[in-house]
């Protein structure tokens, strides 16, 4: 029996040598952060893998304010209640820890087999009743040979780094889709501000145009253009009223909230200033999460060829047992041992490590369609980022100070009866179309800006900011331009 037992560890501690004894180091799978944005905290679940197995595992501790906002509401604000709030990426870092369990799991042994087994007994002649019964206590082990269990934590360990690499590219997803809303909303509300303005002009235009017609310097068609454009200014501020509860609604949902309590944004669509040149932000293209998991993507890859070819090498099992036998005088015992391996004459895993070739080379081909398209990605946005900036210089400096003109010039001339209302009319429509459309040329720039910088993983401002001026935060162009 103590033979039995010390088989029993010498086959244990084997199959701890042979397969290899390290456990894998846990952690490590969140890449650096590229530095767009790099300065909020994110959510990431506690990686305390025992703790785990116990208890409910729970976020790690954060600075960041939890609570609902309410009152007045900066991006920065914005971005770090999202980064630390959003669902999204809450998911996405449960998805990295999953991963480094995954890893735990590679890293275990295969658990060894405990067989019984009863010979001889209720047949006939010397085998009736348990008279001649042999009975069989066995230990046996898997023992994996060709370092299986080191390469499948090598693959496991590779697997979570491509989480992590997802796990960014969401984050910095995340960061652009909170900027963009929020630039959204903050639009929208210059706009409603613009309607009320136009409403209230319109409302003294029909003030107006009721005392000419009592003084009879006015027709009634002008009183029934005036009273339209009354009617169709409170339509305009209608609409503005309700997209904005929209826009708000979609804007704390990057958070994970369903009931918006924030009053209004802090922010100016001002500040539009000269864009760095295309190639001067091309070259931070490869920072993006699209192009730098493609290191993560080979390396998984070559591990899971490097694992396919392991597992072509069968693996030894090794018993040992302990046999009682009663048909003997002195009910004699004694040890049994085996082993056992696989005879490799037809299946060597072949099409697996073929598989596993392929998928390598795939990846080089899938590499260059991803760098092809990031390519092509920056360059629309950047297209779509000179075209705004563009009009929105255009409208700014020449379209919107001759509308001004032309309406204060039509309001002197009513003013003195040398002209008809309708004239005013006119003008006044042309200024607040012009003004609408300097709210929506920003608009375009502030979107467009931060979809550039989303995409070079890299805040415009770092490198030749589109505003100069002093800013409150690194972490977004935006932040600066629109909070001045």
């Amino acid at each position: 029996m103590r033979l039995f037992k010390l088989y029993s560890m010498v086959v244990l501690v084997s199959a701890f040598v042979v397969s290899g004894c390290s456990m894998p180091q846990f952690g490590g799978s969140f890449p650096p952060r590229r530095p767009l944005g790099a300065e909020f905290e994110v959510y990431q679940p506690s990686q305390d893998a025992t703790a785990a197995l116990f208890d409910e595992v729970k976020p790690a501790k954060t600075k960041v304010d939890l609570s609902e906002p309410d009152g007045e509401l900066s991006l920065r604000r914005v971005l770090s209640l999202t980064l630390a709030r959003s669902p999204e990426l809450e998911s996405f870092a449960w998805g990295v820890r999953q991963t480094e369990a995954e890893q735990l799991q590679a890293s275990l042994l295969p658990n060894p087999e405990l067989e019984t087994e009863f010979e001889n007994f209720g047949g006939s002649g010397p085998f009736e009743g348990t008279g001649s019964l042999e009975t069989t206590v066995a230990l046996s082990q898997l023992i994996e040979l060709g370092g299986k269990r080191a390469k499948r934590v090598k693959l496991a360990q590779a697997d979570s780094k491509l989480a992590g690499w997802q796990y960014e590219a969401k984050r910095l997803s995340v960061l652009t889709d909170a900027t963009q809303k929020y630039i959204a909303v903050l639009a929208i509300e210059k706009k409603l501000e613009l309607a009320e303005e136009d409403l209230k002009l319109a409302s003294l235009g029909l003030d107006a145009v009721d005392k000419q017609m009592d003084a009879g310097k006015a027709v009634l068609a002008a009183k029934i253009k005036a009273s339209v454009e009354v009617a169709t200014a409170k339509i305009d501020v209608a609409r503005a009223r309700r997209s904005l509860k929209s826009a708000r609604s979609e804007l704390a949902g990057v958070w994970g909230s369903t009931t918006p309590k924030f009053s209004k944004l802090v922010g100016k669509l001002d500040a539009v200033k000269p864009i760095p040149p295309a190639e001067k932000l091309s070259v931070h293209l490869p920072q993006n999460p699209a192009i730098a998991i493609w290191a993560a993507e080979t390396q998984q890859r070559q591990a899971a060829l490097d694992l396919a070819r392991a597992n072509a090498i069968p693996d030894l099992t090794a018993g040992v047992g302990y046999k009682h036998a009663r048909d003997t005088d002195d009910n004699d015992h004694a040890v049994v041992a085996g082993v056992a391996i696989p005879v490799p004459l037809f299946d060597r895993n072949q099409g697996a490590i073929l598989k596993a070739r392929y998928s390598l080379m795939q990846a080089k081909a899938q590499q260059r369609a991803a760098v092809v398209a990031l390519h092509t990605e920056f360059e629309k946005a950047y297209q779509t980022l000179a075209s705004a900036h563009s009009d929105a210089i255009a409208l700014r400096d020449e379209v919107l100070p001759a509308a001004k003109s032309s309406y204060d010039a039509s309001g002197q001339s009513f003013k003195h009866g040398k002209s008809g209302y309708l004239d005013v009319l006119d003008a006044q429509r042309t200024l607040i179309g012009v003004r609408r459309q300097y709210i929506e040329a920003r608009e375009a720039y502030y979107t467009a800006a931060a979809s550039v910088e989303g995409i070079i993983a890299q805040p415009l401002e770092s490198i030749g900011s589109v505003d100069d001026s002093t800013t409150q935060t690194k972490g977004n162009n935006n932040v600066e331009n629109v909070e001045k």
